[in-house]
């Protein structure tokens, strides 16, 4: 999403349709570099310096968005442009290989950050609001005995 609005942005508008485009990329990317970021997290994983797994995970970035463009290129447009669409779409790394990397670096600290509120205990709360009928509707009137199907289960009577 976030090189959708790049292109977007720095197109005024016009790189809206780049997303059919990007989205399909994304999706090869997600598969081919998912394996890798797994390695390489596991590789970092005794380093406690965030600096470097920023590093590490933007250069990361960097060499997914280099491989997937230049694949990307070979497959669209080389059918129909030949293998000079390979140099011609060399442009296309002039914003696909720094947003990525910002993106990779990102979505690692977003990650890292969550993981360390979990490890510390702390609860995230959702982002939704509650059912305010929830607290009162839903629950059992404790009047009633709750009667289950399963007669092997004995009935206590409240109180």
């Amino acid at each position: 999403m976030l090189l959708i609005a790049v292109w977007a942005i720095s197109t005024g508008g016009i790189g809206v349709v780049s997303a059919l485009f990007i989205l399909p990329a994304s999706v090869f990317a997600l598969a081919i570099g998912a394996p890798g970021a797994y390695v390489l997290g596991r590789w970092l994983r005794r380093s406690p310096h965030v600096p470097v797994h920023l590093a590490a995970f933007a250069a990361y970035g960097v060499l997914l968005s280099v491989v997937v463009t230049a694949i990307y290129a070979l497959i669209v447009t080389a059918p129909t442009t030949g293998l000079a669409a390979l140099l011609d779409s060399s442009w296309l790394l002039i914003v696909n290989t720094p947003v990525t990397a910002v993106g990779l670096a990102g979505a690692w600290f977003v990650t890292a950050k969550h993981a360390r509120q979990a490890d510390a205990g702390v609860v995230v709360a959702p982002a939704h609001d509650e059912d305010p009928d929830a607290a009162t509707g839903d629950a059992p009137d404790e009047r009633y005995r709750i009667i289950y199907p399963d007669r092997r289960r004995r009935q206590r009577p409240r109180g």
